[in-house]
């Protein structure tokens, strides 16, 4: 339809209630009317009257709060029979009364009788698109999603709530969040499929046609004195033909939008399409050297459909899985960046090029769509930054074992860097990035920044500064410090021992905050020279602390050259603390 025409008809809808409107408006609806009806087990009062179902117009009642009362059964008055609110009670001392859209009952064909048009399907529309001034929805109602989906579901963190209707045909109820105003509901928004919100008390997605039968919370704004009834409604004409305009606008904006999304999308797609024949062709190239490929369905029944929640980062989430052969893994969800391109490249290809007892084994992965997953060993006693600073760590790992971590660490960074058939620099050294099986054996893991290069190669180009701030070297951010080579490497493991000395030291002993950031090598340097000239008796454990430090040194020093290998770092750990030199004060703080 042409929009003059529309337009046309719209003014002329809206004279045509404004006479309405303004008939009604000669009388005082208070006159003549009587002051309490009872409609079935609904008492009807002022603001509100019982009007003729089939009346056009009528003096009882204020606008909006007119009242039909069939059957027993009172409804709003402002809508036609098949589509009316029934009125189940009315709070006359909070201004709000309890409703049920009766209508979205027929859409699972509670009814007997219902046509089979409206049998076993999700309704289209809110219900908040049917409630208008003088009402409005109260935010103490929940939100019941009625999902029609047009594939299958993907299962995510928060679907375990997800309830499959009596209906079927891919039809889904979910009861989440309190209403709100804005009709925005992004974390329950599920892709692939299309959904209809009604407001609802319960908490029982299982029970959601009870929920839509027990009805829902409407509130309204006291009417006017009876003094004021003319220019009162007037106004109100004012604002349901403003609101009228508004939805009619706003309607418009949302197909807009809707096309601009949907072009958007089209163009995400195309750049993901291509982004996934990428990595395709990437595999094939490592096809001999990746891990095994699972679909997705196997990592479903693998993990009992993501049932055990390890944790969750910026890289997706974690699952506690069993293979078939009986053996616990650990499969990583991947989201957004971390799933797409280079850093999924690196886990299944630089992982896929190792073993070693300090490296985590990569068991598989999936690349199956938009999926993205890589399954690996379990790790019994989580990530090392666990075990740094609480008292409690102390007696489960002390420093003897701490001592073994590191050199752990140690031992698998040197198999990366010169043990391995291609050089694989990490970059991303850090406790989150230490695991622990259930013998406290450390793991490197997640290769996602990993570089690859020859071993003949002694330093690499890189575009852009990768890491961690506060394990990033120098010369990772500012090529005016050196080369990026593996001692960078050896940088951040650096970083890494002070950050677990640190952590079991007092805070006036070496620093004032468990963060690397408040970390000050100059500080911790000077305590340790002070500590190393007074010549005391000190313990077996102390002896382990400055050791530790004194390699922690050593690896931060400023100039790459300066800096021992990795291999050397092993040696250094397994030497007593007086066959050690102190190193150069770092400047870099």
């Amino acid at each position: 339809m042409p929009p003059p025409t529309l337009l046309l008809l719209f003014i002329t809808y809206l004279a045509w209630e404004s006479q309405a409107f303004r008939t009604s408006a000669d009388a005082n609806p208070e006159e003549g009317c009587a002051a309490s009806t009872v409609c079935g087990k609904v008492t009807i009062s002022s603001p509100f009257a019982v009007v003729p179902e089939q009346a056009t117009e009528s003096k009882c009642g204020w606008l909006g709060f007119q009242v039909i009362c069939r059957n027993d059964t009172p409804y709003l008055g402002y809508y036609k029979l098949g589509y009316r609110i029934q009125v189940l009670d009315i709070f006359y001392g909070n201004n709000s009364l309890l409703v049920s859209d009766v209508h979205k009952l027929g859409g699972f064909d509670v009814f007997s009788g219902a046509s089979k048009e409206y049998s076993c399907h999700v309704p289209r529309t809110n219900t908040s698109s049917k409630v208008a001034l003088p009402f409005s929805i109260s935010t103490t109602n929940l939100n019941l999603f009625l999902y029609s989906c047009s594939k299958a579901l993907v299962p995510r963190d928060g679907d375990g709530d997800l309830v499959e209707t009596r209906c079927g045909n891919k039809t889904f109820a979910r009861v989440g969040g309190n209403y709100s105003d804005s009709g925005d509901y992004p974390a329950f928004y599920m892709e692939g499929c299309n959904a209809t919100v009604v407001p609802v008390l319960g908490t029982d997605a299982r029970s959601y046609e009870q929920l839509i039968r027990d009805g829902f919370l409407l509130t309204w704004q006291g009417p006017p004195s009876s003094g004021n009834s003319r220019r009162s409604k007037l106004k109100l004409i004012v604002i349901v033909s403003l609101s009228a305009t508004t939805s009619l606008i706003l309607t418009c904006l949302v197909w807009i939008t809707c096309r601009q999304k949907e072009k958007g999308s089209l163009l995400t797609l195309q750049k993901y399409v291509a982004n996934e024949s990428k990595i395709e062709e990437a595999l094939k190239e490592y096809d001999s050297l990746a891990p095994k490929r699972y679909n997705y369905s196997e990592l479903k029944k693998i993990t009992r459909s993501f049932k055990d929640k390890l944790g969750q980062g910026g890289y997706g989430m974690v699952f506690k899985g069993i293979l078939q052969d009986g053996r616990i893994v650990a499969v990583k969800l991947l989201t957004g960046t971390k799933g797409n391109g280079e850093e999924f490249l690196n886990e299944v290809i630089s992982i896929g090029r190792t073993s070693h007892v300090n490296i985590v084994s990569l068991l598989g992965f999936c690349l199956q769509g938009s999926k993205r997953a890589l399954v690996y060993e379990y790790m019994a006693n989580g990530s090392l930054d666990n075990y740094i600073y609480s008292e409690e760590s102390k007696i489960v790992v002390g420093w003897g074992k701490l001592q073994q971590i590191a050199i752990g660490i140690a031992r698998g960074l040197e198999y990366l860097h010169c043990r391995c058939n291609t050089r694989i620099i990490h970059f991303d050294i850090k406790p989150q990035n230490i695991l622990l099986d259930e013998d406290f054996c450390p793991k490197v893991a997640d290769f996602g920044l990993a570089k690859l290069c020859r071993l003949k190669d002694s330093a690499l180009s890189m575009a852009e500064a990768r890491g961690t701030v506060g394990f990033i070297a120098p010369e990772v951010f500012s090529r005016g410090f050196g080369v990026v080579s593996t001692k960078s490497d050896v940088y951040s493991y650096g970083m890494l021992l002070l950050e677990l000395v640190g952590g079991r030291r007092h805070a006036n002993e070496l620093t004032t905050s468990h963060s690397t950031g408040n970390y000050f090598p100059n500080r911790i340097y000077d305590c340790l020279v002070k500590d190393l000239q007074t010549h005391a008796i000190i313990t077996e454990e102390e002896e382990i602390a400055k050791l530790m430090t004194l390699v922690g040194l050593w690896c931060i020093q400023t100039n790459p050259g300066n800096r021992p290998s990795i291999s050397r770092v092993i040696e250094m750990l397994e030497k007593n603390i007086n066959e050690m030199e102190v190193p150069p004060k770092p400047f870099l703080s």
